[in-house]
């Protein structure tokens, strides 16, 4: 084996001899890296993502060479190793969202039918796979609802594709319900929020530029993290929004407002991407998303994370009269229900006061509300 060192890196051996490879940063979780060895073709690609914080995994292949080819005809695994075949050509999906689909449907198929149980989900055959394996299965994921809803989705998707293919009669999945989920997401930052941010990270820092561009485009980190100079055009940034950019792509254009040209105008002129890695490499959105929320920790905002200034960006909009039209625009929405999602409390709020402020002009606005009948037997004018 040949000596390396790289930053970070250690190497274990099991008991049986097999190399493994650990990105060890102190202060953070241990990353271990997918590869065989350091001759691995992809063995910078892995150390890379581990110095971004998030850890490379093999890209989506065909079912060929993995756990679940030996599966019995006919089973719920075989129709799962058929999709995944299909899934890798999928022109409409991203490769991370083929990645976690054939995650979810990888745990499914390694699941006991019962507790202890030595029959495996996947080798249940399709046609008997009904409403009761899957009521299991969701509810095995009841501490985490949106992970079980994730599940749910993943076999709905694979019987929705074999009804098309006449591989079984109907989705069973769609007899199961969703879990309910009373989360509001991601936490909106409050302008207190962002000065101490600003306290902290001062205009130069690379967290003050990564802060400026998701509150003042209100963007995705998926989006932010490819902004560079090839993107502007007059005072606009021009784009094609990463979320469902094969299935719908939305072409986006932001103005740049004047607080973010100033500190855009720090980022070296020879830099053509805003933000990159202490390497020089563009961010990944997983390795951005750690990073910042590392920078909102240093900053004292335990909980908050780069999503919620696009949050923030939204609530400030509605502050200001935008409508929700122009809202939906620069979040890049197509339904006014999720920007409604984002503003909701602060709207409840508005309306609440005009309302009150509404009742205060009429009779309630006086400080003494007199009895339509004073005369009326058991009431006096004190009274």
């Amino acid at each position: 084996m040949p000596k390396i060192r790289l930053r970070y890196l250690t190497a274990e051996k099991s008991r049986h001899d097999k190399l493994y490879l650990y990105f060890r940063r102190p202060g953070r979780r241990k990353i271990r890296l997918l590869v065989s060895g350091y001759d691995d073709p992809h063995f910078a690609e892995a150390y890379s993502a581990a110095m971004s914080g998030e850890q490379w995994r093999p890209p989506t292949k065909a079912p060929s060479g993995n756990r679940l080819d030996k599966s019995t005809p006919g089973s719920f695994r075989a129709t799962c190793e058929q999709y995944f075949a299909y899934l890798c050509n999928d022109p409409e999906l991203t490769e991370r969202t083929k990645y976690l689909r054939r995650r979810h449907l990888e745990w499914v198929c390694q699941q006991p039918t019962k507790p202890d149980a030595p029959y495996l989900m996947g080798d249940v055959p399709i046609s008997k796979f009904g409403p009761s394996h899957i009521f299991a299965l969701r509810d095995r994921k009841i501490k985490t609802p949106e992970a079980a809803n994730n599940v749910l989705k993943a076999i709905s998707v694979v019987f929705k594709w074999a009804v098309q293919r006449q591989l079984v009669a109907d989705n069973p999945a769609t007899k199961v319900p969703k879990f309910k989920t009373h989360s509001e997401g991601f936490k909106a930052w409050s302008l207190d929020d962002v000065e101490k941010f600003v306290s902290r990270h001062p205009i130069g820092t690379k967290a003050h530029l990564a802060m400026a561009l998701l509150l003042f485009t209100g963007q995705r980190r998926s989006d932010v993290i490819l902004f560079g100079r090839q993107h502007v055009k007059g005072d606009e940034l021009h784009f094609v929004q990463q979320k469902n950019q094969k299935r719908s792509p939305k072409k986006m254009a932001i103005y740049i407002m004047p607080a973010l040209e100033r500190v855009l105008s720090t980022v070296p002129r020879d830099q053509m991407t805003y933000l990159v890695t202490e390497y020089g490499k563009p961010f990944t959105a997983t390795g951005f998303g750690n990073w910042f929320r590392d920078r909102c920790d240093e900053a004292g905002l335990k909980g908050l994370s780069a999503h919620g200034l696009r949050k923030t960006l939204q609530i400030a909009g509605a502050e200001s009269g935008l409508s929700q039209h122009e809202l939906m625009a620069i979040a890049g929405h197509e339904s006014p229900k999720m920007t409604a999602l984002y503003t909701k409390d602060r709207d409840r709020q508005v309306l609440a006061r005009s309302g009150l402020l509404k009742l205060s002009e009429g009779p309630l606005g006086n400080e003494f509300v007199q009895p339509s009948n004073p005369d009326k037997k058991g009431w006096t004018n004190q009274q």
